[in-house]
């Protein structure tokens, strides 16, 4: 691949408030590109990357799709050829399945069909699909109703099932085997929306995420596993401590999933396993960039670039070839909020031991970027509504 692989090619971040859409931001710029970032602040983290060309002021699409899109399109008009777009979240990339046939006038992107997003942000559906494939995954009940999740959790073992959305990511809306009576599940149900009960697959064992990008024909461009050392919430949260690891069985196993649903673009499948049997479960499949994509790139697969490689149509190298052991933290303020809340937690110059080196927020070439994460996260802690972003 050249030096410069993206050279003079705009490509448009989305939510650029997010650590992945910085490491995002970063691995283009760097590969050439002329990067713009939207976000509805100037807190926003990407807007302070020295390798962000443009801000643009855009509402987040969670709360209001449509003045996102007013905003998005009346950038991308302006400009005089047209951009990469790299939908960085959830309800981005929601909203860019629906609107495609609009934005596509102005942009390139590249994105799985409704009917394929569909099932992999439904947790049952993906489940059902699963099971088909002969994929192991947890038993899963889908109750119809509140009334029927409350029954079902009052029939299990406090701590032996877990309780999520069947629609979302992160750790928001998950419950761990606690015992409420059907009062608590029905105000939970309201506010989460529809759930499925799983079996719980014991918090000891290894979580374990494996990435793929798929061309616009469907075949696989770019793979990558990992396993989370440290997390926060320590009970179950997005890691903050994690390294790059090879799973041949897992890898086959995402890739089989994934085809299955003719998958286009970026996905994330996520497993954990059994300390017991040593057998690994599916959890689900995460169909955006993931949070700890900035350790993907220090091992060596660079997906933001070759993602816009793959959405210009341009020939991108299979890169699956990638250092083992290569370990990434996010720092600020995720591994110092896991440390300050675990019990267990290691010495504190151990936990000191690399953390500059090791952490995400940290480019030498991006000093201003870096500064950011520390300025922009303790400005918007003080908003209740950004609070997500810890459990992101």
């Amino acid at each position: 691949m050249p030096s410069l692989p993206l050279q003079g090619q705009t490509v448009v971040v989305t939510d650029g408030l997010w650590r992945k859409s910085l490491s995002a931001i970063r691995s283009l710029g760097k590969a050439g590109a002329e990067v713009h970032v939207t976000g509805d602040s100037l807190f926003t983290t990407g807007f302070w990357s020295r390798y962000t060309s443009r801000r643009v002021r855009a509402t987040d699409p969670a709360r209001d799709a449509a003045a996102f899109e007013k905003a998005l399109l009346a950038h991308l008009e302006r400009l005089d050829r047209g951009a990469v777009l790299l939908p960085m979240e959830e309800a981005t990339i929601r909203w860019l399945t629906e609107r495609a046939p609009v934005v596509a006038d102005h942009a390139r992107f590249l994105i799985p069909d409704e009917d394929s997003l569909s099932v992999a942000l439904d947790k049952g559906k993906t489940f059902e699909v699963a099971s088909q494939a002969g994929i192991p995954a947890p038993h899963t009940d889908l109750p119809e109703d509140p009334a029927a999740l409350a029954r079902i959790a009052a029939d299990l073992a406090p701590g032996s099932f877990v309780v999520k959305p069947r629609a979302g990511s992160g750790s928001t809306g998950v419950v761990y085997g606690e015992e409420r009576d059907a009062a608590a599940w029905r105000e939970h149900w309201d506010r989460y929306g529809p759930m499925v009960v799983q079996e719980r697959v014991p918090a000891e064992g290894r979580a374990v995420g494996v990435a793929c990008l798929f061309d616009s024909s469907g075949t696989l461009k770019a793979r990558f596993t990992h396993q989370r050392l440290k997390q926060y919430p320590v009970g179950g949260g997005p890691s903050t401590d994690r390294e790059s690891i090879h799973e041949p069985q897992l890898e086959a196993w995402s890739e089989a999933l994934l085809r299955s649903l003719d998958w286009r673009g970026i996905a994330m499948v996520e497993w954990k396993q059994d300390p017991v049997s040593g057998g690994f479960r599916l959890l689900e499949i995460n169909p955006r960039f993931w949070g700890s994509l900035e350790l993907a790139v220090r091992a060596g697969i660079d997906f933001p670039t070759l993602y816009a490689l793959a959405t210009l149509g341009e020939e991108v190298p299979e890169s699956f070839d990638y250092a083992d052991h290569v370990r990434c933290r996010w720092m600020m303020p995720g591994d110092i909020l896991r440390y300050l809340s675990d019990k267990d937690r290691e010495s504190p110059r151990r936990f000191l031991k690399g953390a500059i080196r090791l952490a995400e927020e940290w480019d030498r070439r991006d000093k201003r970027g870096a500064l950011a994460t520390v300025v922009c996260t303790g400005a918007l802690a003080l908003n209740p509504r950004y609070w997500r972003y810890l459990r992101r």
